[in-house]
């Protein structure tokens, strides 16, 4: 939580992609997606983020390593991670490495923190089941989350028919990762996309 206090995410659209991206708010869903839900996000707040360090311990900081890809962006990215950890104390090296190797990693729990992406996901059972269920440690849960609570409402998710009745368990889905943080959802960077002048009202982007 103090790291999410302290992440200046369209910082990170300006670093990495060039200003162009779209922040997250606690899920893989942009607002324009159908499966998008509305929650607060956190504003940027250094004084909470530094006063959360030195409730859990760590008043000066503390070294890390963050995992990631050769990527450029990817990269880039963790550069500019390295930085925002820095002002809350949090001293951070990069490791890049071949995906196989990093998807290794993460699936074994061979890392303290990881910076990277994740395709576009058609349906949130799809894009939550496997990220946050206790049952895909060691597979997909990287980060060996492991909640009761987020699994009863992922079982509850993936087993009701009708949208409007999957909204409200999906909110809570958003909601519980977002004090838990078990994935801190940054940005998503704009896919160039050419189109014939005649293709008119499509957006990139599978998930919109």
């Amino acid at each position: 939580q103090a790291i999410a206090y302290a992440f200046d995410k369209k910082g990170l659209i300006k670093a990495a992609y060039w200003g162009l991206g779209e922040t997250g708010n606690n899920q893989p869903f942009l607002n324009r997606s159908r499966m998008y839900i509305p929650v607060e996000d956190r504003e940027v707040d250094l004084a909470k983020a530094k006063q959360l360090m030195a409730e859990a311990g760590y008043p000066n900081g503390f070294k890390t390593e963050i995992k990631t890809l050769t990527e450029t962006t990817m990269v880039d990215g963790s550069n500019y991670a390295v930085g925002q950890l820095k002002t809350i104390g949090i001293e951070a090296t990069l490791n890049t490495m071949p995906i196989v190797s990093l998807i290794t990693a993460v699936r074994t729990g061979d890392y303290a923190i990881s910076f990277i992406g994740d395709s576009e996901r058609l349906d949130p059972d799809d894009a939550y089941y496997m990220r946050f269920h206790s049952s895909e440690i060691d597979k997909n849960n990287w980060s060996r989350y492991s909640n009761p609570e987020m699994d009863k409402l992922l079982e509850q998710g993936r087993t009701t028919w009708k949208w409007e009745d999957r909204v409200p368990i999906y909110k809570k889905v958003v909601e519980l990762n977002r004090e838990d943080l078990a994935i801190f959802y940054l940005a998503k960077s704009i896919i160039p996309v050419a189109y014939r002048d005649y293709v008119k009202g499509h957006e990139a982007g599978m998930a919109t």
